[in-house]
C-alpha cells in the first residue's frame, strides 16, 4: 500500500524527470518475496496475491477515488511490480524441484 502512495513522486535532474518514487515502490518487492519464501512455503506467491489484491481493492473504492492512475506511471508500477513478483515465484517454485 505504501508503494501506491509514493510511486508518483519524481524529481527533475538536468531537465529529466527521475521517478524515484516508482523505484522506491518496486525495489522492496523482490527482497520481500525472497524473504517470504524462506519463511513460509510458497511465501512469494502469497505476497504476490496479497499485493495484487491491494491493487484491485484500491481500484474498487469508488468513482474518482484511486491511488494508482491509469496512465504510464500507474501501469508501469502495476506491471513491473507484478513481473518482479512472478519472476520470484517462478525462480523459487518448489513445484519444479
Amino acid at each position: 500500500m505504501l508503494g501506491a502512495l509514493v510511486h508518483r513522486h519524481d524529481t527533475g535532474v538536468l531537465g529529466v524527470d527521475v521517478p524515484w518514487g516508482l523505484l522506491l515502490a518496486v525495489a522492496p518487492l523482490v527482497p520481500v518475496g525472497l524473504l517470504a519464501d524462506r519463511t513460509v512455503s510458497l511465501g512469494s506467491a502469497a505476497v504476490m496475491i496479497g499485493w495484487g489484491l491491494v491493487l484491485v481493492l484500491q481500484g474498487a473504492t469508488g468513482r474518482g477515488q484511486y491511488l494508482i492512475a491509469g496512465d504510464r506511471v500507474g501501469w508501469t508500477f502495476t506491471l513491473l511490480g507484478l513481473a518482479l513478483l512472478v519472476a520470484v515465484v517462478l525462480q523459487n517454485s518448489r513445484l519444479r524441484r
